[in-house]
């Protein structure tokens, strides 16, 4: 019943984990564009602005989900037989969990320093282009989590398909063989 409810829990996640990172993109690109919009000085400064403090507060949210889904995982093998799916599907969770900490330690931290030095008018051509440099990666890596988290999502889901047992070590039961049926 426990690896039941963490199954629920871990597909929860994920499926919000992914959901979130879908908003954070339509925020962003709406954010943007709707400031260009206003009439205010330097609105992509604004809006970088706005977006630091979205990203930031992601990034956490974020991390809860990838803790949630290395502890279901790490449980999962554990306790279960392992099949190549429970094998890659590790991969796939430790690889977004590794690029998800180096955009949030990293790149997220060197985006938000470099932020005043691009705001302003008369921002140096050299900090403009670390600043271009680090978004370039940021938005790199959150496109690969994007495709790995949805990989992750759709394995728990399809692993976990209609009439299967989902607690640990018990195999599906055939349907050719449900009680007396052939």
């Amino acid at each position: 019943m426990f690896m039941r409810v963490f199954q629920v829990l871990a597909t929860t996640t994920a499926g919000a984990w992914l959901g979130g990172m879908i908003l954070i993109a339509i925020v962003a690109q709406t954010t943007f564009s709707q400031m260009r919009e206003v009439d205010v000085d330097r609105p992509n400064a604004i809006a970088g602005r706005i977006m630091a403090v979205n990203f930031s507060r992601f990034d956490t949210m974020q991390m809860v989900c990838a803790a949630v889904l290395v502890l279901w995982q790490a449980a999962r093998l554990l306790s279960a037989r392992r099949h190549v799916g429970d094998w890659l599907r590790t991969v796939a969770i430790l690889a977004a969990v590794g690029l998800l900490a180096y955009s949030s330690q990293v790149l997220t931290p060197r985006i938000l320093s470099l932020q005043n030095a691009v705001a302003g008018p008369d921002a140096e051509a050299h900090a403009r282009a670390l600043f271009d440099e680090f978004h370039r990666g940021a938005v790199l890596i959150s496109k690969i989590n994007l495709v790995l988290v949805a990989g992750i999502v759709f394995t728990l889901a399809w692993r976990r398909g209609a009439g299967r047992h989902i607690d640990a070590g018990q195999s599906p039961t055939p349907v050719g063989n449900r009680e007396g049926t052939s």
